[in-house]
């Protein structure tokens, strides 16, 4: 078994740790985590979709019409769209690397 410290971060590890978290307050940390998370979704939702075919498409649409739960959308996509479960982590790889070639410095704590 590998020795856990020699590991890489896993890419919402890196995403975190580019986001330098503990520089915000409690309420900007759940702010930004929730505006990150919308934008992972639709990106993910976008690669997703240009993946499919027409035929996949449709039933994707059909499927979602029908207010589908989570689970049989997650079963939909494994089984219709190849590669869909690495879809998410390029998704947080490309956002974690438009965050680092920012360069953005913390912000200032209040005074």
């Amino acid at each position: 078994m590998p020795d856990p410290a020699t590991l890489s971060p896993s890419p919402v590890e890196s995403l975190i740790a580019a986001l330098n978290l503990s520089a915000y307050s409690p309420e900007e940390q759940e702010q930004l985590l929730m505006d990150l998370s919308d934008t992972i979704f639709e990106g993910t939702l976008v690669r997703l979709i240009e993946r499919m075919d027409e035929k996949t498409r449709d039933a994707f649409s059909s499927l979602m019409d029908q207010n589908a739960s989570g689970d049989e959308v997650a079963t939909f996509l494994k089984e219709h769209v190849p590669g869909s479960d690495e879809v998410a982590l390029d998704v947080v790889r490309d956002i974690t690397d438009d965050i680092v070639s920012l360069h953005l410095e913390a912000p200032e704590a209040a005074s």
